[in-house]
């Protein structure tokens, strides 16, 4: 019995020993390329995740941003004047400033040398800007009480029609509800019992039982007993209707400019190329050229390209196309343009907006006819000295035709 237990208690004894030294050697080594390997392949796949996220980021913003785009295109004219040098109905007997004499549904001109970067001259980038003119905060015409003519000249509303209502000044009569609408430095149309319509500048508003807005006294309203031409206010303006026109401008700029305090400094710092990014911006400018504090948005991060051509009638005739060369005949100043030609002629716009992947992540151009600026670029160089050597970036390419409704039966 003692021999036979002896030699069970040596067989638990071997069965029960742990690793030699060289087993768990092996063990250690080969856990440490297997972590290694799910180590990498995570890294990969996370960054890989990371990356394809900012391209359906990029892309949702970009949607987004040209959405706005096309809406506000669409709604350029309303409430407002096509052109105002050759509008039948406007009264002309003042000289208006420099702004105002060149207003218009739609203006469209290179965006400044200046404002690029070597990323966009490198690539063959010549982005334009376009200036919008209409009702663009509000819907409503506001009907006038009485126009006292000051100085300085007093618009009274009546404080308890549709357009009052709408702002919310029934619920809140403050100066702060009319100045939602009826900012300094926007501008007033007015449009009298005859039709005739004739423009301000608000100056500033009176909030209470009896609001009004008071405009500069550049340019003057012209009232019809004062008036040599029959044309202005007649009486004390019972009848006359007014709304606010924005002038709206879509630009490409850099934002990284800390001594513009309207620029909020957030991109600075980031990798590589940020230095070069172009952002598109929307904000809305007053009748002396400068932009409305508080209205700069950013529609589109990493635009490079903003184009457009126009669809024209001649004569009432059926559309003509106008490339992107001759845009300047039609969206051009008002008063310097031939004559048949004009922002009033504009039926449509073609717009296309270009913007490219925060990162290069393609060695190699695409092979195709033409590789140049416009709605068919699918990659740009982000080298700063050649557009034909690598890195290259995605260029994403959002286009559309904008009927303008506003404009569909000028016959003038």
């Amino acid at each position: 019995m003692r021999r036979s237990f002896s030699r069970f208690a040596g067989d638990r004894a071997r069965n029960t020993r742990g690793f030699t030294l060289v087993e768990l050697m092996v063990a250690m080594v080969g856990g440490l390329f297997v972590s290694m390997t799910v180590f990498t392949l995570a890294k990969h796949s996370s960054s890989f995740a990371m990356q394809q996220s900012r391209i359906a980021d990029t892309t949702l913003q970009t949607t987004v941003g040209f959405e706005r785009l096309r809406n506000d295109i669409s709604r350029a004219g309303f409430l407002s004047t096509p052109n105002v040098v050759d509008d039948p109905s406007v009264c002309r007997s003042v000289v208006y400033p420099t702004w105002l004499r060149r207003l218009a549904s739609v203006f469209i001109e290179p965006v400044p040398l200046t404002q690029l970067s070597t990323e966009s001259t490198i690539n063959g980038f010549a982005p334009q800007r376009i200036v919008l003119a209409g009702s663009y905060n509000s819907g409503n015409e506001f009907a006038v009480r009485e126009i006292k003519p000051g100085p300085p000249v007093e618009i009274l509303l009546q404080p308890n029609r549709l357009g009052m209502v709408d702002i919310g000044y029934a619920s809140a009569p403050t100066q702060a509800t009319l100045s939602k609408v009826f900012a300094t430095g926007r501008i007033l149309r007015l449009v009298d019992t005859a039709g005739r319509v004739q423009f301000g500048k608000i100056a500033g508003v009176v909030d209470g039982p009896q609001p009004a807005i008071t405009l500069n006294l550049t340019p003057p309203i012209q009232f019809r007993s004062g008036s040599g031409v029959g044309c202005g206010i007649n009486g004390f303006g019972t009848g006359v209707v007014a709304n606010v026109v924005n002038i709206i401008r879509y630009d490409m700029r850099n934002l990284n400019v800390p001594s513009q305090p309207r620029y909020k400094p957030m991109f600075r710092g980031g990798p590589s190329y940020e230095s070069t990014r172009r952002e598109l911006i929307r904000e809305e400018i007053d009748l002396d050229g400068n932009p409305i504090d508080g209205t700069l948005e950013l529609i589109s991060e990493y635009a490079v390209d903003l184009g457009f051509s126009l669809f024209v009638s001649q004569a009432n005739t059926a559309l003509t196309a106008v490339t992107p060369a001759n845009v300047p005949a039609y969206a051009g100043v008002p008063g310097t343009l031939a004559a048949g030609q004009g922002p009033q002629r504009i039926r449509a716009v073609r717009a296309w907006l270009s913007t490219r992947s925060q990162e290069a992540d393609r060695s190699a151009q695409v092979t195709y006819t033409p590789a140049v600026p416009g709605p068919q670029l699918l990659r740009m160089s982000l080298d700063p000295t050649n557009r034909n050597l690598p890195p290259f970036a995605r260029v994403r390419t959002l286009q559309s035709t904008i009927a303008l409704n506003n404009q569909a039966s000028i016959p003038w």
